[in-house]
């Protein structure tokens, strides 16, 4: 309960390869409405399949320029390292950061940073017209998972490699099929399927308005004093010892089967209702302690 995307639901019927002309149509519908429901129009939405982590490495390995990971945390830590791996002989950098720093709850902005890392932020948080951006179908979005979704500023491509050879993390080969409406490799039809209905069912306001509540909600039944990071947030992160191990198995909490010192409760992902009986249960362990 309460992990990424625990309740994603779906029920789709595919009957069109990834070569026929329906699902060219397709693809161009989702990258049409992705643009018009995020008011992204000056930018060109690829969209890779995989992880957000694919999305991330795919941008290390397209840039022209270096790029030096600002800010702190675990997934600083991870894009640093891989920026190492993807270093080239240039001395101009291009400077990124992780907007929201899950592991810590945690949100950056550095101004003039042309990268962004939105996987865990997008679209709770508003993107300050980066020349690239990362995020992911599913997260906070809501679809299924399996999708990066990489954002290039129209006025930026000067920034990326022209490599024509064929690579599964290549933005500019990725560039060159989005205009034919295609991938260069065998499309995942059902993710787009279920993105676009997702699309067609987003309703930001609605969105924000669950985290600010959910945030409320548990924070006040456990104290924001025990939280890491901001108390308003997509992923609250909370220290295990202020959670007894019975309630933490009861929801399975995020973090529960992992060696790391927190629980994280995703504000998004889960039924209100769910979350009103966690937090009916936390007050009534506090009671009775």
């Amino acid at each position: 309960m309460f992990g990424p995307n625990t309740h994603t639901e779906g029920k789709l019927d595919i009957s069109y390869s990834h070569r026929d002309r329906t699902f060219f149509d397709l693809y161009s519908t989702v990258t049409k409405k992705f643009r018009r429901t995020f008011n992204l129009r000056n930018y060109d939405i690829l969209f890779i399949p995989g992880s957000g982590t694919v999305g991330i490495e795919a941008v290390f390995n397209s840039v022209k320029n270096n790029i030096k990971v600002l800010g702190y945390g675990k997934f600083v830590d991870r894009w640093t390292e891989l920026s190492k791996r993807y270093s080239s002989n240039t001395q101009d950098k291009n400077n990124m950061y992780v907007q929201l720093e899950t592991s810590i709850s945690e949100t950056f902005y550095f101004d003039g940073a042309t990268i962004v890392d939105a996987v865990s932020s997008f679209p709770f948080y508003d993107l300050v017209s980066p020349k690239i951006f990362v995020t992911c179908s599913n997260k906070i979005l809501g679809s299924f998972p399996g999708l990066s979704i990489v954002g290039v500023r129209q006025d930026s491509w000067g920034m990326i490699k022209e490599d024509e050879s064929f690579s599964y993390l290549n933005l500019y080969l990725y560039k060159k099929y989005s205009e034919k409406n295609q991938l260069p490799t065998t499309a995942p039809i059902h993710l787009f399927s279920h993105l676009e209905k997702t699309l067609d069912e987003f309703d930001s306001y609605r969105l924000k308005n669950k985290i600010f509540e959910v945030s409320y909600l548990v924070g006040d039944a456990i104290g924001r004093q025990n939280l890491i990071g901001s108390h308003i947030c997509p992923v609250l992160t909370i220290p295990k010892e202020v959670i007894p191990i019975d309630l933490a198995k009861k929801y399975n909490l995020y973090g529960l089967n992992t060696d790391g010192k927190n629980y994280q409760i995703f504000t998004y992902s889960d039924k209100l209702s769910n979350y009103s009986n966690f937090v009916k249960d936390v007050k009534k362990y506090k009671y009775q302690k």
